[in-house]
């Protein structure tokens, strides 16, 4: 073989280069997508942690809410989320709050037909005994009832004040917020359940 036919055969620098430089971006690629898969099976394992530690400290709230019963008001702390089984970066900020429900002001919004269901009964001597009427009759919807709805809106509106204090006195919401840092921001995720004051029976009552 003579030397021109080697001279032939062989890269030439600029050859050389440009598959330096396609190899240097195929690479380039490669490490970005396999740093990114890094970072969500990072993320994905942090808020499977959260999420473990949320429900512990949950189960901590409930526990400690059975032996010492409801707070009066409300109740907040904060520490390492779940006791014995601690997880450094990761802190849980838990809140227990009495609940406010909404007054029931369904039942006093006037009925385009047949008038305040409520104010049939509560209201002027007439209204109140044509609503009567109308119900011993079995003509429900006569008197201002507006039909079986009205009635049924007009009984929850007659019970709901009466039961409105005893459900906000034995019910809770319990919110518990997960927090731990990822860089230089600040990572959140939170639980929200509503705990309800034991009813059963007492030991000395069986």
């Amino acid at each position: 073989m003579t030397p021109a036919d080697r001279s032939t055969r062989a890269f030439t620098l600029l050859e050389v280069m440009v598959s330096v430089a396609i190899l240097a971006l195929a690479l380039t690629a490669i490490f970005s997508s396999e740093a990114q898969a890094i970072r969500v099976a990072r993320r994905a394992q942090e808020y499977n942690i959260a999420t473990l530690l949320a429900r512990c400290k949950m189960n901590e709230i409930e526990e400690n809410l059975t032996r010492e019963g409801l707070p009066a008001v409300s109740d907040s702390g904060s520490d390492a989320c779940c006791e014995g089984a601690e997880v450094e970066g990761f802190e849980c900020e838990w809140n227990v709050d009495r609940i406010v429900l909404p007054d029931d002001t369904g039942a006093y919004s006037d009925d385009e037909e047949g008038g305040d269901a409520l104010g049939s009964l509560v209201g002027d001597e007439g209204a109140q005994t044509s609503a009567l009427d109308g119900l011993l009759s079995g003509d429900a919807s006569g008197g201002g009832l507006g039909g079986g709805g009205g009635f049924t809106e007009m009984a929850l509106g007659l019970a709901f004040p009466v039961l409105k204090p005893s459900i906000e006195e034995q019910v809770r919401r319990v919110t518990v917020n997960v927090v731990w840092g990822e860089g230089d921001a600040q990572k959140k995720f939170d639980v929200t359940q509503f705990v309800v004051a034991d009813q059963g029976a007492r030991e000395e009552d069986i």
